[in-house]
């Protein structure tokens, strides 16, 4: 089986039928290029226009598909760690809400992710210009709150995210 015939069956099985072969070939396209028209998309597929866009509409209406602008870390020559936090148990409801968005609106952190059970509660993940100044704004962001609410934390430098972020970017002026 081909790759791409490998990941289209991965897939609609994890969508378990709300997506058929079309919706995920219009979903690989725009993966490789968010800017793809439907014109070409439809060259590309061999079906008419107007099967594309009521496809991609009802993707987009749905939830399911979202085009969305991705900053190249690697490629831009950015640092990045995933940090791992630890919630205090004693930590109250309203004081983790708070703290969540503050992650969410901290401009140094793309990525807030919340665990259900295991060592450890929300990944944050930071970005930088150089290791000192990331450490620097992960131990700003997290120091005054691990007495309050953080019961522990672990840092870990990405070194890269071959299968999510080695694309190269594709500028057009």
């Amino acid at each position: 089986m081909e790759e791409n015939d490998t990941e289209i069956a991965v897939l609609k099985k994890i969508f378990k039928g709300r997506l058929d072969d079309l919706d995920i070939k219009i979903y690989q396209l725009l993966r490789e290029d968010g800017r793809m028209s439907d014109t070409k998309i439809a060259e590309k597929l061999g079906v008419s226009v107007t099967t594309i866009r009521r496809r991609r509409l009802k993707l987009q209406e749905e939830g399911i598909l979202q085009i969305v602008g991705l900053l190249l870390l690697k490629a831009a020559n950015v640092v990045y760690a995933d940090v791992l936090v630890k919630l205090d148990k004693e930590a109250r409801i309203e004081e983790i809400n708070e703290f969540i968005n503050e992650a969410l609106s901290n401009p140094r952190i793309y990525e807030v992710t919340e665990y259900i059970g295991g060592d450890y509660d929300i990944l944050l993940r930071f970005f930088e210009t150089n290791l000192e100044r990331l450490r620097y704004h992960i131990d700003k962001f997290l120091r005054n709150r691990q007495k309050r609410i953080i019961e522990k934390y672990q840092v870990y430098p990405a070194i890269g995210s071959p299968k999510a972020w080695y694309k190269s970017f594709k500028l057009k002026f």
